[in-house]
């Protein structure tokens, strides 16, 4: 039976794009393109190419008698072009890129040149040098000529298929045309995607406290106690890659951290797209952060063994050399947790870079089990949908910024109330850092976090402007007690203006209101308080009582938390009390 020519063109056009991927690992270049001369003529047409920017890619054809192939007829051998702004024949190569550079190299195949290998863009902005990249190229260059020697292309016989003459302005069978490559083997991303009815829609937060964790489709890979290790953790204040490293981090003594639940969502469903569109094993992210080593997201329709999630952490250590194996974490989501997990090894991945810049290298992994290359439909599908969740990661980053600043403004307006209420700023500290710890044991959204760790810096920010000389005296009385209670009210005018993107006055404003509904300044109830005034208030409690502040002398933390136990139902929410006595509990295991 003969064998259709598209089948083996794009048979030919996978081989040569595994091959081309070396580029990326052993030279460093971010896009590659390789051209073969069509027999009997002198034009090359592409036959894959990786790493073009979206909307762009590298010419279709190269005509006979091109100042490119002239020049590269030339030198006959690998050149340089590091400045290619005297080099007009490279104009067409040069989309998405302000200062391209090119390793150009000529393919040999027995003597005839067959081939153009064009690499662009060495990672992290470096220039390309001949002594160093020559080599490597070269010896990429060879396997592609292997390739081609068992694709017999260029003479001998061929399997399945008989030899046809070759006319003038006939391309052989079995060879891709232009047109077979980009309209059948690499078709618009629009074709690969599913309907939009097929996209599952993002659940929104619902109200109250979320789940204490992650749910019930979610597992642990590398927390101690497996579960448990999810909340346990401190928090503190477009491209293929195979060979690219992670740079050094700018705290190289970073903490480990947590992927806000939001991000674990967003990727729980493009991963999901991926598996649906080609068949992926296993679907991992890893968030670069410069303070934190955050956990490695792994979603897969079938569970993992635990060889397998080893595997995972083993490819990102590879790409992260800063990150010591022993510190990854695993947080995997399985679509079928009732099925047996796979076992046996990963035999082909494909890792790209997101968001390449000085606060963050993400990286997508996309692993499956069958010794099957990558096509170059199924890089299109995962680059496209690669680049959506690298906008999501953009736009979650610039949010942490906004976070920061306004962090860094939180920090400013205690520190210059200092020497009116000098216990004002460590009480305010002590009680942000356990808010924030609290804030993510109860999974709350990241916005929501980032709205009770700045209210909760803030929360008697109103305090300064009453008179230090009355909140000085060892007894206040009666209306010296009315004027401080007017403190959050002070506070929620001091702070309008500055227009925080969260809702951090109105938590400010009601953090001494009670579940019972007899606190201030409005006698709200139960879950018509703020979630994040219920948590500062019983934060605040613990603090004053633990610091020995309006005591006698400070109380043990056991003793502490047993004063709040008493107090929940009255004057706090029983869940947030349940939720901080877990979260003392595994602290004083880590201690």
């Amino acid at each position: 039976m003969a064998v259709s020519p598209l089948i083996l063109g794009e048979a030919l056009a996978n081989r040569c794009s595994q091959v081309l991927y070396r580029c990326m690992e052993e030279v460093g270049s971010t896009k590659g393109a390789l051209y073969l001369r069509v027999p009997g003529q002198g034009a090359f047409e592409v036959v894959s190419f990786y790493g073009w920017p979206r909307g762009t890619r590298p010419p279709v054809a190269i005509p006979e008698g091109h100042p490119l192939l002239l020049r590269t007829q030339r030198a006959r051998r690998t050149y340089v072009v590091n400045d290619a702004s005297e080099s007009p024949e490279l104009s067409a190569f040069g989309q998405g890129g302000e200062w391209p550079r090119y390793l150009i190299t000529p393919v040999y195949l027995q003597g005839d040149w067959v081939g153009l290998l064009i690499q662009r863009d060495r990672i992290k902005g470096g220039t390309f040098e001949s002594e160093r990249d020559e080599p490597p190229t070269l010896a990429i260059c060879g396997d592609l000529v292997e390739a081609l020697k068992e694709f017999h292309f260029y003479g001998g016989p061929r399997t399945a298929v008989p030899v046809q003459p070759i006319g003038p302005g006939q391309v052989p069978e079995g060879l891709p045309t232009a047109a077979d490559l980009i309209g059948e083997v690499a078709p618009e991303p629009e074709r690969l995607l599913p309907a939009r009815s097929a996209v599952p829609p993002m659940p929104a937060p619902g109200p109250g406290i979320p789940s204490t964790g992650p749910s019930n489709k979610e597992r642990l890979y590398g927390f101690p106690g497996g579960k448990d290790g999810y909340t346990s953790l401190p928090w503190e204040a477009d491209r293929t890659l195979s060979g690219w490293v992670a740079p050094a981090p700018v705290n190289s003594e970073r903490q480990k951290g947590m992927v806000p639940p939001e991000q674990r969502a967003f990727f729980w469903e493009i991963a999901g797209l991926i598996s649906q569109i080609l068949p992926a094993t296993a679907v991992a992210l890893w968030i670069e952060d410069p303070e934190e080593i955050r956990p490695i997201l792994a979603f897969s329709t079938l569970p993992l063994s635990p060889d397998l999630q080893q595997q995972i952490l083993a490819h990102a250590t590879f790409h992260l050399p800063t990150v010591r194996e022993p510190d990854l974490r695993l947080i995997s989501r399985t679509e079928m947790p009732e099925v047996p997990p796979l076992t046996g090894a990963f035999a082909t991945y494909m890792p790209l870079l997101l968001n390449e810049t000085p606060h963050g290298h993400d990286l997508v992994m996309v692993f499956r089990l069958e010794d099957h290359s990558f096509s170059l439909a199924e890089v299109e599908a995962i680059q496209q949908l690669s680049r959506v969740l690298a906008l999501h990661l953009q736009e979650a980053r610039l949010h942490e910024r906004y976070h920061h600043a306004f962090l860094s403004v939180s920090h400013r307006i205690l520190q210059s109330g200092e020497g009116r209420v000098p216990s004002l700023r460590p009480h305010s500290l002590a009680t942000a850092r356990l808010a924030r710890d609290l804030a993510l044991m109860l999974d709350m959204p990241t916005e929501d976090v980032e709205a009770v760790s700045i209210a909760a810096i803030l929360h008697d920010v109103g305090l300064l402007l009453l008179d230090p000389q009355m909140l000085a005296k060892p007894a206040l009385t009666e209306e010296d007690m009315k004027k401080v209670r007017d403190h959050p009210e002070l506070a929620a005018v001091f702070l309008k203006d500055l227009r925080f993107p969260f809702d951090v006055i109105r938590i400010i404003r009601h953090h001494h209101e009670r579940w019972d509904g007899r606190g201030y300044p409005e006698g709200l109830r139960e879950t018509a308080i703020p979630m994040g005034s219920r948590i500062i208030g019983l934060i605040e409690a613990y603090e004053v009582m633990t610091s020995g502040k309006g005591y006698r002398r400070p109380q043990g933390f056991r003793q502490a938390l047993a004063e709040l136990r008493n107090e929940a139902g009255s004057q706090f929410d029983p869940a947030v009390v349940e939720a901080f006595s877990e979260l003392m509990a595994r602290k004083e295991g880590r201690a």
